[in-house]
């Protein structure tokens, strides 16, 4: 019983710990989308790479910050082919 109780109990925590980081990662991208960094609030951020996975698949975006070096990678979503918009 005691075995159950603690895997739902961390099976819980897993879940909200995942939640954070997700809703965290989005409202950096915001940020960045913006042109801000999230870590120094300058608008010096700039596209490092960009890797589409065609068009019915992400895009791997890293985007750097020109002041203060922070870089992260992020996984955007392609529209697909049809829209005329493959890849950034």
């Amino acid at each position: 019983m005691y075995l159950f109780i603690v895997t739902l109990i961390l099976s819980i925590l897993g879940v909200v710990a995942y939640y954070l980081y997700i809703k965290q990662k989005g409202e950096k991208l915001s940020k960045i989308e913006k042109g801000i960094c999230p870590e120094c609030e300058k608008e010096s951020i700039t596209v490092k790479r960009s890797k589409s996975g065609g068009c019915s698949g992400t895009t791997n975006v890293i985007y750097r910050c020109e002041n203060c070096g922070y870089e992260e990678e992020f996984n955007v979503g392609a529209s697909g082919c049809g829209s005329g918009k493959c890849g950034i």
